[in-house]
């Protein structure tokens, strides 16, 4: 099984995101913003140009998006974690259509 340069960088993405994180933590005491650099793990493949960033897009980030939204300006991260709720709803309401092999694209 053959690696190109860019599918080495997205597979050690994880273990290079833990240790700048706790290098952050231990040395700086800076531990609260630093999560954030665990965004790069899901971003590295649209970032590195393997996958299409439109498929990203989907109901259940759209909920990860309006929850972060609701604490940060508003402060009311203990409500808005129901919206987490309407995702199984959706997918009833909305199931995924079924696809051809020939119409899958990876």
């Amino acid at each position: 099984m053959k690696f190109d340069v860019r599918e080495r960088i997205i597979a050690a993405t994880p273990l290079m995101c833990l240790i700048a994180y706790l290098l952050v933590g231990f040395v700086w005491n800076i531990w609260h913003p630093t999560w954030a650099i665990f965004f790069l793990v899901p971003a590295m493949p649209f970032l590195l140009g393997k996958k299409n960033i439109l498929k990203l897009i989907t109901y259940p980030v759209l909920c990860i998006a309006v929850f972060v939204t609701l604490g940060v300006l508003y402060g009311w991260w203990h409500p808005a974690w129901l919206v987490f709720l309407t995702i199984p709803v959706y997918y009833i309401l909305f199931p995924k259509r079924k696809r051809d092999d020939a119409e899958i694209i990876d």
